[in-house]
């Protein structure tokens, strides 16, 4: 069975609710009533514009609700989306907790599960990387590479 596939917009809407610390239950809740009040002050970026997103899930009929039961991965995914996925699922911020060199993102500090999760949600066009392993943690430094494909693949 493949896994669901959202768009920028939807991933990201569902990823900043779940920055609220809420249940996912909850969150469902919030989007089917389209009132997101009791997230507000928990999501990581309050100024999104959460109705537009849902809308945007309901124009194109992405499947978030069985994306937030079963998982999802990115249709496509774009540098700023991905560190913007990056601070939502592992407070990750760039110039912080890693750098960035054209499109490769460096010196990025993850825990294994860390690493497969993001794998899991950006593998369609993006690789994690282990660079190395710091002693004595279960932290990996890893980079994150745009993947290139054959137009042949």
């Amino acid at each position: 069975m493949s896994k669901v596939q959202l768009s920028i917009p939807v991933a990201l809407l569902i990823e900043n609710l779940r920055s609220s610390g809420e249940p996912t239950d909850v969150i469902i809740e919030c989007i089917k009533q389209r009132d997101f009040s009791p997230l507000l002050g928990k999501v990581k970026e309050r100024t999104m514009d959460f109705e537009e997103r849902c809308q945007t899930a309901e124009d194109i009929g992405d499947e978030w609700e069985e994306a937030l039961h079963s998982g999802y991965e990115f249709k496509f995914l774009h540098i700023n989306g991905l560190k913007r996925l990056l601070y939502f699922r592992f407070d990750r911020a760039i110039d912080r907790d890693y750098g960035q060199d054209g499109i490769t993102l460096k010196n990025l500090h993850l825990d294994p599960g860390e690493i497969d999760t993001l794998q899991g949600l950006i593998g369609r066009q993006w690789q994690v990387i282990e660079e190395d392993h710091e002693v004595g943690s279960m932290q990996r430094v890893v980079s994150i590479k745009l993947l290139y494909r054959n137009e042949d693949d």
